[in-house]
C-alpha cells in the first residue's frame, strides 16, 4: 500500500535580517520555472518542443502580506533583503495512522521591488503587500536542505545534488 502522507501548516515565523516581523498573514513563494528554448520543425517530431534548461531559471518574484504589525515598516525598505520564513508543519501518515509535525524552513534573499497598499475598510485590518525579485532560495525540510538556488553563485541543488557542477566541470 502507498505510504500517504497530508499536511497543513499549524504556525509561522517571519524573521527580516534576524528581526521578527509580527502579524504576517501570509507569504507566497516564487514560481521556479526553468527557461525554455523551442525545438521546432524536426524531421519525425510531429510537434515544437519546449526544451528546459536545467541550469537557468526565469527571473521569479515572492511576496509577504502583513497587517502593518509590529517591525512590517522593515519591509518595504528599498534594499536587499534575508529573510527567513519558518513554518511548524503537522504530517499525518495515513498508513501509519500517526500524526507528527516537522519543521520547514524557507531562506529568502530579494531585492524590495513593490509595495501594495492595500484597501482602507472599516473594521478590517490595514494590510500591505510586499513584492521581492528572488535572488536566493533555500528549503530546509527538519534540517535537511532539499533545495538551493542561488542566482549570483550559480548554485542550483536539489536534495544535494549539483545541476550546475557538471557544466562547469566541461568548460574546465
Amino acid at each position: 500500500m502507498p505510504k500517504k502522507v497530508y499536511c497543513n501548516v499549524v504556525d509561522h515565523r517571519l524573521l527580516d535580517s534576524n528581526t521578527v516581523i509580527e502579524d504576517v498573514t501570509k507569504v507566497g513563494l516564487p514560481t521556479i520555472k526553468h527557461k525554455t528554448v523551442q525545438i521546432t520543425n524536426v524531421a519525425g517530431v510531429v510537434m515544437d518542443i519546449d526544451m528546459p534548461d536545467m541550469t537557468h531559471f526565469e527571473a521569479s518574484e515572492y511576496t509577504i502580506t502583513h497587517n502593518n504589525g509590529v517591525n512590517c515598516n522593515l519591509l518595504s525598505s528599498p534594499e536587499k533583503h534575508t529573510q527567513e520564513f519558518r513554518v511548524a508543519r503537522q504530517k499525518y501518515d495515513t498508513t501509519q495512522g500517526v500524526v507528527g509535525y516537522e519543521s520547514v524552513k524557507y531562506r529568502l534573499v530579494g531585492a524590495h521591488v513593490q509595495t501594495e497598499k492595500g484597501d482602507i475598510e472599516t473594521g478590517s485590518p490595514y494590510g500591505s503587500t510586499e513584492h521581492y525579485s528572488l535572488l536566493r532560495y533555500e528549503e530546509e525540510i527538519d534540517g535537511n536542505v532539499v533545495t538551493i538556488i542561488d542566482s549570483t553563485a550559480g548554485v542550483i541543488k536539489y536534495n544535494g545534488k549539483s545541476y550546475t557542477d557538471n557544466v562547469q566541470n566541461l568548460l574546465k
